[in-house]
């Protein structure tokens, strides 16, 4: 599987479109794994959900420690660039992320660092979140740890106070291969520095409730690369559970009616349609 980064080593996030799913390699079924289904499906109280991100990538220990670096970055939460709007209530979660792991970081450094929520007054978990660059009018934005906290000190002294509780709270677990980390847009965290001459392997994943729109999807549409067969290929082996994240509705959906469940069975020769028949009883 690691084979797989050899093209897509960064410094910053993501894997520049190489690695985002549909890929046609080990990478998907990571993705598509069910057992990381029921556990989303679990924590949003649904199993209605979407796949809204998955992109593998490979970030690379360097010296740089520039203003939009991310090698020690600064503590910030998701949802700013993932939807225009602020997170709900803690009590209505409506989106999971995770980082899967396909590196020792005992050994490659790299390992996300979070500051758990401790209960319901909890001071640095009381919205609005806005003590972060990007957010609440804090337009001056930074990536770099260093950068962002100096912004704040001089600009910003009592969010600058707040912000070094949470580095205080500061956890980096150890996180070793097939370890998932699984977390909120609301939650706060960041990427701490790879070793210099090492090189840390990860897929980033996130789902949403199917009901969410306002939760946007950061890959590009999954049909994108379709008429090739290669995206075709991936979806013909997934599981009507797996589909059902890609946006395909699940056997039994008011989608299905005979001539729908005939037809997409025509659009990929060879796959498997009886589930959905089953569900209408025919």
């Amino acid at each position: 599987m690691l084979d797989t980064f050899k093209d897509s080593v960064s410094r910053d996030f993501g894997s520049d479109g190489k690695c985002e799913f549909p890929t046609s390699n080990d990478l998907d079924d990571v993705t598509t794994h069910e057992k990381l289904i029921d556990a989303v499906s679990q924590l949003l109280g649904t199993p209605d959900i979407l796949l809204a991100q998955s992109d593998g990538w490979c970030k690379a220990g360097h010296s740089d420690f520039g203003a939009q670096q991310n090698n020690d970055q600064r503590f910030h939460m998701d949802y700013g660039n993932n939807t225009f709007l602020h997170p709900t209530p803690w009590n209505q979660p409506e989106n999971v992320a995770a980082i899967a792991y396909l590196a020792d970081t005992e050994i490659t450094g790299g390992g996300t660092a979070v500051c758990f929520r401790e209960g319901e007054d909890d001071e640095l978990y009381k919205p609005p979140y806005i003590n972060m660059p990007g957010i609440g009018g804090h337009w001056e934005f930074y990536n770099d740890r260093s950068h962002t906290e100096r912004y704040f000190e001089e600009k910003h002294p009592q969010i600058a106070q707040f912000r070094k509780k949470i580095y205080d709270r500061e956890v980096i677990p150890i996180y070793k291969p097939g370890d998932v980390l699984l977390y909120r847009y609301d939650v706060w965290h960041r990427g701490t520095p790879v070793n210099v001459g090492h090189k840390r392997s990860v897929i980033n994943i996130a789902w949403k409730k199917r009901d969410s729109f306002w939760h946007l999807t950061w890959n590009p549409a999954w049909s994108k690369w379709n008429y090739y067969g290669k995206v075709e290929s991936v979806l013909m082996k997934l599981s009507p559970k797996q589909r059902a994240l890609l946006g395909i509705p699940k056997p039994g959906h008011e989608y299905w009616n005979e001539d729908n469940i005939k037809w997409f069975g025509a659009r990929y020769p060879g796959l498997d349609i009886r589930p959905y028949m089953q569900a209408l009883k025919l």
